[in-house]
């Protein structure tokens, strides 16, 4: 299994990551209102991987909401996105592996692009539903792009590049079928995904590929200088090639996915 995942480094990327990864406010309120509409208005939750708050503080406007993530400057991002959007919210200091918090803790458990970043996902899983209440909701959030569209095309060629150079890149398999396959065998149920809010972004090939070679795009801001190097040498000429016209702006459509498990709490 690789551990370049588990090596990343988030102390660099904590002040813009939420501009990397924005969520319209509207949306966001959107999300919140539809976590509060699952979980319950005001119930315990807390956010396993917090990281800068992009999805613990919109939930943390109708829930009480404690987001906990290892890295410090991530959680200051947490705080001053809070802050600035007049929100009540709480962070924690704590790994998904062994979080600081007893027993049936928490209502709800909620985790956003972790667990495939972890090797030991599994022993994750089994510490999220240790601090769930035995009635507790476990909910899994995925950012979900427009596959027709060429942003999402050109996110999975890029995605290819990056694994063919360095192959350490790879995903775990909590990426794939595994993850739901692990928590069948602790209990879990899981109902129909719920689209807790969409949005749509105006953007070109152009733009994508000026931001991946600038670092601060999802597909390369973990990635070492030299890396981004090989794979814009790859990247850059095969969107030339396969798009009519790189500078040609599209609507593309997000959405943030709710999917909801229960019977994990112990």
């Amino acid at each position: 299994m690789s551990k370049a995942y588990n090596e990343m480094s988030y102390v660099e990327v904590a002040a813009i990551y939420n501009d990397i990864n924005n969520i319209p406010l509207d949306a966001a309120e959107a999300l919140g209102k539809s976590t509060a509409e699952l979980v319950g208005e005001g119930a315990k939750i807390m956010d396993f991987g917090g990281g800068a708050g992009r999805i613990s503080v919109p939930i943390a406007a109708h829930t009480d909401m404690i987001a906990m993530d290892i890295e410090h400057h991530m959680l200051k991002a947490s705080k001053k996105l809070a802050a600035d959007r007049n929100i009540a919210a709480r962070q924690a200091v704590g790994t998904v592996l062994q979080t600081p918090f007893a027993t049936n803790t928490f209502d709800a458990v909620i985790t956003t692009n972790v667990l495939h970043q972890i090797e030991f996902w599994r022993d994750a899983l089994k510490e999220a539903a240790r601090v769930l209440k035995p009635e507790g909701l476990f909910l899994i959030g995925r950012d979900v792009l427009d596959e027709s569209s060429n942003a999402a095309v050109l996110r999975s060629q890029s995605r290819m590049f990056t694994v063919d150079i360095a192959p350490e890149m790879q995903p775990t398999d909590a990426a794939g079928p595994a993850l739901f396959q692990e928590i069948q065998k602790l209990g879990g149920q899981m109902t129909r995904p719920v689209v807790a809010c969409s949005w749509i972004e105006r953007v070109s090939v152009a733009e994508i590929l000026d931001r991946m070679e600038n670092g601060i795009h999802n597909e390369t801001w973990s990635l070492k200088r030299e890396l981004i190097d090989a794979l814009m040498a790859k990247v850059r000429p095969w969107a030339e090639e396969n798009f009519d016209d790189i500078h040609a702006v599209e609507d593309v459509k997000w959405e943030f996915h709710l999917y909801p498990i229960s019977g994990i709490g112990k």
